[in-house]
């Protein structure tokens, strides 16, 4: 999806994983992180904000919770949304802050007096039950703490993934405050949902959704309701849509995939701020019957399709083929596009798609330097960011 984006404008960054591979620095199912350029897109995203008055928390799930890139991004946006409550660990753990708790999934309530204690700027729940388990954290041990809180509203149907269903129908609205008001310990603050944005291929930009449209008629409630609302517009965060959240009344944004310039849009123009800052290294596992790559890193909606291949003659390119739901991420067959000839098992296999490093059993290697001519290794993690090497 991001192969020829990331040869035309990082080449260094493809050349940089091909001889981290060759020299057995990195192993196959390994993503490479170009440090600087991701450095480059945070200080672009929070000047940005900035100039839009965009509140930026962003998002460390895709590139494996790393710890390294965490601190690298959290100098210009020191504000997180975290995912889940095992993500807000490794984000404070690496020294980021809270922006936000409990979005895309609810904290678990035995896990809330530790995460609160933390200080999240704002927690998102779903039902009243999670609602008043924030409450009852909150107020837990005579701190008499407010947490200030987010409702998430419901998708719609069309642009709700699945295993992301949930929250609030904009009905309920006018009740949960209500509710709310009696329980103590939590104050509502404002309303999010899940995606506001969404990549049009037709179009080859982010357009809205219906998602939005019951969000801000979320909004339109507790306006009503005396509330000055905080509005988090996620998803397709970046330097290009930064204006549009805010055209769009939201106040806040949550960049994920911008910071390593893998969002879709970041795969049809090259105009666009951020930078490719992500590779993914595998090697030619078997060839005869069933070319193939190794897996482990692939993820179903990552829209996988070029790789080139590093041989002894020079490189070799090839496509990927789509793998059945029922298979399991060992291999990755793929087919030759012109000539193969003079490819070996051990061959050094390169990609860049779209991914959730958090759900593979990859490895991932930081790299600094690259822009600069001097690539430097620091560090290898695992997939949920503890270092490994």
């Amino acid at each position: 999806m991001f192969l020829a984006m990331t040869e035309r404008r990082n080449p260094a960054l493809v050349e940089a994983a091909i001889d981290l591979h060759r020299s057995g620095a990195v192993e196959p199912d390994t993503y490479v992180i170009d440090l600087d350029a991701v450095d480059h897109n945070a200080a672009a995203l929070a000047a940005a904000g900035g100039r839009h008055g965009v509140e930026l928390w962003f998002v460390a799930k895709q590139y494996g919770r790393n710890p390294l890139v965490t601190a690298t991004v959290a100098q210009h946006l020191p504000l997180a949304a975290a995912i889940d409550h095992r993500e807000a660990g490794a984000l404070l753990g690496a020294g980021a802050r809270l922006g936000n708790l409990g979005h895309l999934v609810q904290v678990p309530a035995r896990r809330l007096p530790r995460l609160l204690a933390a200080g999240p700027a704002y927690v998102t729940v779903a039902d009243e039950q999670n609602l008043a388990a924030v409450a009852a954290a909150a107020s837990a041990g005579g701190r008499g703490r407010v947490q200030p809180v987010l409702l998430k509203i419901r998708g719609a149907a069309e642009s709700t993934f699945p295993g992301q269903d949930g929250g609030f129908e904009v009905s309920d609205v006018a009740g949960v405050l209500a509710f709310a008001a009696e329980l103590g310990g939590v104050r509502i603050a404002g309303a999010t949902g899940f995606p506001c944005l969404s990549f049009d291929t037709a179009a080859g930009r982010p357009r809205p959704t219906g998602t939005l449209e019951r969000v801000l008629a979320a909004a339109a409630t507790l306006r009503a309701a005396g509330l000055d609302p905080v509005l988090s517009l996620p998803s397709h965060t970046s330097v290009s849509t930064i204006p549009q959240i805010a055209a769009l009344g939201g106040t806040v944004g949550e960049p994920g995939h911008s910071l390593t310039g893998t969002t879709p849009e970041h795969a049809v123009d090259a105009g666009l701020t951020e930078r490719p800052a992500l590779v993914y290294v595998s090697e030619i596992a078997q060839l005869g019957s069933a070319p193939s790559v190794f897996g482990g890193g692939f993820y179903s909606r990552g829209r996988a399709r070029d790789l080139v291949v590093a041989t002894a003659g020079g490189v070799r390119r090839a496509t990927l083929r789509d793998t059945p739901a029922g298979s399991i991420d060992y291999y990755r067959r793929f087919d030759w596009l012109g000539d193969g000839g003079g490819a070996r098992v051990g061959d050094t296999a390169v990609m860049a798609f779209r991914t959730q490093i958090f759900v593979t059993r990859s490895r991932v290697a930081v790299v600094s330097g690259i822009g600069s001519g001097r690539p430097r290794l620091d560090g290898v993690f695992d997939a949920l960011g503890g270092r490994v090497a």
